[in-house]
């Protein structure tokens, strides 16, 4: 299992956050989440197949009271300062946190084991800032490109289109879509053209990073 909070806030014990999940038990994970005494609401606000495995991820709202401080709160209570996303994974509540010296990590892993095992995964010296694109424009791009030229676009890297040498032919492509080879190659070229505009960026950001 494996989940990301993408947003999250707190009054007193009274929690809200918006969190997207990834599981082989999709459904079986929800249960165990809703029947926790500290969720008072989960809201799945959208699901939908992870990769080609067996795995499902989805976003989830979550609205509860929690019955002691959680180790993010109790993090932000003490003044040190997470970056970025918290991460669930395997059962493990994961932070990247900016600190300022070596006593610092050392007060922060006694905070933390009150709470649990404290594992220390990575320490570095060097801060670079996430080069990744935001929810909210990994949204834009999504809502960008039409249906019919997602559709094309993924049947094209479901049947090797893409590959070296191509697994199928554009003639064979738009025959499965039931349109021409003309309207195939302009839709795959809308769509790639919308695609690497948005990642290029981003791209020659974290090269320069």
């Amino acid at each position: 299992m494996f989940g990301v909070f993408l947003a999250s806030t707190f009054q007193n014990r009274n929690y809200i956050g918006l969190m997207t999940l990834e599981t082989d038990d999709f459904d079986e994970t929800i249960e165990i989440i809703e029947d926790h005494s500290d969720i008072e609401a989960v809201e799945l606000i959208e699901r939908f197949s992870a990769d080609e495995s067996s795995r499902t991820a989805g976003t989830l709202f979550l609205r509860g009271t929690l019955s002691q401080f959680s180790p993010l709160q109790t993090l932000m209570y003490e003044g040190y300062l997470p970056i970025g996303s918290t991460k669930l994974e395997d059962g493990c509540e994961c932070f990247d946190l900016l600190l300022n010296n070596q006593k610092d990590l050392s007060d922060v892993t006694d905070v933390l084991s009150e709470s649990g095992p404290v594992h220390l995964e990575r320490v570095s010296q060097d801060f670079k800032r996430e080069i990744t694109p935001s929810t909210t424009e990994w949204h834009e791009l999504l809502s960008s490109i039409p249906d019919r030229q997602r559709e094309l676009l993924t049947l094209a890297l479901e049947h090797g289109y893409f590959e070296i040498p191509r697994q199928v032919t554009l003639e064979e492509l738009a025959e499965q879509m039931d349109i021409t080879k003309t309207t195939a190659s302009n839709h795959l070229r809308k769509a790639e053209q919308q695609v690497m505009a948005f990642l290029i960026e981003y791209i020659n950001l974290a090269a320069e990073s």
